[in-house]
């Protein structure tokens, strides 16, 4: 475990720099992608934060490629299987820079040092985990105290937000006293909780847009996404970059959110939906629960959210087709990275060597070895063929010493 957490932190410093490759990528197609499709992109980092405890080897865009030109080219074609060849050759490099450089970096650290990490990184584990607990019964003691909603008005206005989002499930509403703004909450059993000075104020058109947004987080199924995201702040509570990335990654959600209400509405609805957020924003405010998703959220949140509405139109058959094409190029970039954190993860003892293909004839130096644990291996340049003593010793990866002895030199 010491060994594991030497690799999971230097794991997170190419985290650190995908986020910053995710951001950059959001940046350059921020009008190619829509709302829905930026905020889909960090689930490709979730799958990738959890790639580091994945006990195997990915399969990375390099080998993917050699296997796609091993099957164009024929088995006769040299050049072919040169170019895969080659490939693969450069892939396995790669992979064994980074694990060699890990090995070294965990035989200079002190093994003290591996478990001090591993300590810190449990207590701060132990410390979320209450703190989400701590949420959690308060979210509890709302649900409690909560009261089915009794307002006619309001519940008929809701039955028919079901019908126009086309929900055939009957989720129950309840009204409270200790919310500021709506939340949906639960994944198995999904309830909506609307604040009495909402009701009390009743406006059709502010509670129809309102219940409206709820609902677009129950059929985008964001509890899901909530769950992980809280799973994620749980394990990485120590990576800035990974909260910045989560916080982003709930302001993303809450404007896709406003974009699916918008593609619901008419052109000259969109003002009043606007118009909507501004007159609640100084009533609404940040929910307190980390499995809820809701309206609320900072001013600044808000001012983001407000502008998108104001810049809004309806996507064009162009815009949709640029933004499915960024969205695909940078899920192959980043899913083609998941290699690099899963090397750090897992227990790589050896070099991976693909011996079927080399010409490779075993000897036997057990005699000059005696007693002694070692392998001997000799290239032939000229025949271009391998001699090599205990296969096993021979492919173990270790860290260099400060010489190195040259047989019969």
């Amino acid at each position: 475990m010491a060994n594991f957490m030497i690799r999971f932190f230097i794991c997170n410093v190419f985290i650190s720099g995908i986020i910053g490759i995710l951001l950059i990528v959001k940046r350059i197609f921020k009008n190619s992608l829509s709302s829905r499709m930026q905020y889909n992109l960090w689930f490709l980092l979730l799958g990738l934060l959890a790639v580091p405890f994945i006990p195997f080897r990915f399969i990375g865009l390099p080998q993917i490629f050699s296997w796609l030109g091993s099957l164009r080219s024929s088995p006769s074609s040299g050049a072919g299987t040169n170019i895969a060849g080659t490939a693969e050759a450069v892939t396995t490099g790669n992979t064994n820079w980074m694990n060699d450089f890990t090995l070294s970096v965990n035989s200079d650290t002190p093994s003290i040092a591996g478990y001090i990490l591993l300590g810190i990184w449990i207590v701060g584990i132990l410390t979320m985990i209450i703190l989400v607990i701590k949420s959690s019964l308060r979210l509890h003691t709302l649900e409690k105290s909560a009261l089915p909603l009794q307002n006619q008005e309001v519940r008929r206005l809701y039955h028919r937000c079901l019908e126009e989002m086309g929900i055939h499930r009957d989720i129950p509403v309840y009204s409270t006293a200790f919310l500021k703004s709506p939340i949906i909450v639960g994944l198995l059993k999904p309830c909506i909780y609307l604040p009495i000075h909402l009701i009390s104020d009743y406006d059709e058109t502010d509670m129809r847009y309102m219940l409206l947004h709820e609902l677009q987080h129950y059929k985008h199924h964001d509890a899901i996404a909530n769950y992980l995201m809280n799973l994620a702040g749980v394990v990485y509570w120590f990576n800035p970059l990974v909260w910045y990335a989560l916080k982003e990654m709930r302001n993303d959600r809450e404007v896709a959110c406003d974009t699916s209400v918008l593609k619901m509405l008419e052109e000259d609805a969109y003002e009043d939906y606007g118009n909507t957020l501004i007159n609640f924003a100084e009533k609404v405010s940040l929910t307190p629960f980390p499995f809820a998703a809701g309206l609320g959220g900072n001013m600044k949140q808000m001012k983001r959210r407000i502008i998108n509405i104001a810049s809004y139109e309806k996507p064009t058959f162009m815009k949709r087709l640029k933004g499915m094409t960024a969205f695909m190029l940078t899920a192959v970039l980043l899913l083609g990275l998941a290699p690099i954190l899963s090397t750090y993860a897992a227990e790589v003892s050896h070099y991976q060597w693909k011996t079927s293909s080399e010409n490779i004839s075993y000897v036997d130096f057990s005699s000059y070895f005696g007693e002694y644990e070692g392998s001997f291996v000799l290239y032939d340049l000229g025949n271009d063929s391998w001699s090599i003593h205990d296969m096993d010793h021979a492919t173990l990866r270790v860290a260099p010493d400060s010489t190195y002895k040259i047989y019969d030199a």
